[in-house]
């Protein structure tokens, strides 16, 4: 039953968009139809399952668009490292000692001891980090500190104390994002958005006397930067770009960016990468928005994307955005019934009717395609990788 499914919720869409019920004996092969034989999970540890997508649609992309998703996909995986550093400031160090451990030969690889290490290094992966990537609590080793550093000496690997620390000890940085009201949000979060000694109320403050009253248009202040405390003891950002913060990621991203623009689909996809690769070189917040503005403006393309710092949830104060990257396609199939069934929604009108967003006039929208990003919680967190859109 659970393979007819998808058979049986289909059949409305093709009788509606013109078969005759009566006289039909067959029904067309689904392009996007999955083999029985497909393996859709490849592992499970702790509490996650690894779960395998296929991309329908992809063997129908141009070489052009093949092209267009893997230097998308380049550019997105050049900022890897940025979301590990953004969710902690050990997450690095300590993703560098399990990948020495696990590269290396030496030294026992059975037992108890091995199985939990493993365990744990795929836990760690998987979140970006040391914490669980829903609950924010931190992930508890089941092996002791001293068989861990006994690896790391028999392959010849090291870890600052202070990390060391932060992986065994239960009671540091034990949240990533701190949400109890009898704390400082700021302070009782682990997340590496602001320098170690700034509170809540700092923060306000500073954000606070940046905004202007009455602003139309107001920007996103703090998406795109790190707060710290200056020399002189005043609050300063580390804003992310190519001549600041994570400098040398974003001129990765960038390079990849520019081929991309080689190949753009359409006129306004290939304005909206020049305003992205703008803003990643200037990290300015208006770009950022006149770059969205042109995103969404793209409507046409088969290929799509996601890029930069966008989600805030990762901020206990809502301000600041994790490093994302994620590349869509079109599913050919399922676009075209989402119009059939937009098509025949209608009851009739030419095209549906949507009030400006200022009112001052109404304009015909046509039916977009249907976009499935296939978006787990997780994926603003996953940088790289191509998904099916419909």
């Amino acid at each position: 039953m659970r393979h007819l499914l998808p058979v049986l919720l289909s059949l409305p869409l093709w009788v509606a968009c013109g078969s005759d019920p009566g006289t039909a004996t067959t029904t067309p092969a689904d392009s996007t139809a999955v083999a029985d034989s497909f393996h859709w999970e490849t592992e499970q540890f702790a509490d996650i399952r690894i779960l395998r997508y296929q991309v329908p649609g992809w063997e129908q992309l141009s070489l052009q668009q093949k092209q267009l998703c893997y230097y998308l996909n380049m550019a997105g995986l050049a900022g890897r490292d940025i979301i590990w550093d953004q969710n902690y400031r050990h997450n690095l160090k300590i993703r560098r000692a399990l990948e020495t451990i696990l590269a290396s030969d030496k030294g026992t690889r059975t037992g108890a001891d091995w199985d939990n290490f493993l365990t744990y290094a795929k836990q760690v992966f998987f979140s970006n980090g040391i914490h669980h990537h829903y609950s924010n609590d931190k992930h508890q080793p089941a092996f002791a500190q001293a068989y861990f550093e006994q690896l790391l000496k028999d392959c010849g690997g090291s870890l600052a104390p202070d990390a060391l620390a932060a992986m065994f000890d239960p009671t540091i940085d034990a949240k990533k994002v701190s949400l109890d009201k009898d704390k400082d949000p700021v302070l009782a979060s682990a997340v590496n958005f602001y320098g170690d000694d700034i509170n809540a109320k700092e923060v306000e403050q500073f954000y606070a006397a940046m905004e202007r009253p009455n602003d139309a248009q107001p920007l996103s202040y703090g998406l795109n930067s790190k707060l710290i405390r200056g020399k002189d003891g005043k609050l300063m950002e580390q804003v992310y770009k190519v001549d600041g913060l994570y400098g040398p990621a974003l001129a990765e991203s960038v390079k990849w960016l520019e081929k991309a623009l080689t190949v753009a689909e359409t006129p306004e996809q290939r304005t909206a990468l020049e305003l992205l690769i703008q803003y990643y070189r200037t990290g300015d917040l208006k770009t950022w928005d006149d770059f969205n503005v042109a995103w969404v403006k793209d409507t046409k393309s088969t290929v799509d994307y996601i890029l930069g710092f966008v989600e805030v949830y990762n901020d206990p104060l809502g301000k600041r955005g994790s490093y994302e990257a994620i590349v869509e396609v079109n599913d050919p199939e399922a676009t075209k019934n989402m119009a059939c069934c937009a098509q025949h929604a209608r009851g009739g009108e030419p095209a549906q009717r949507q009030l400006d967003p200022h009112g001052a006039r109404q304009q015909e929208r046509e039916p977009r395609q249907h976009q499935r990003g296939l978006r787990e919680e997780r994926r603003s967190q996953q940088p790289g990788g191509v998904l099916p859109r419909c």
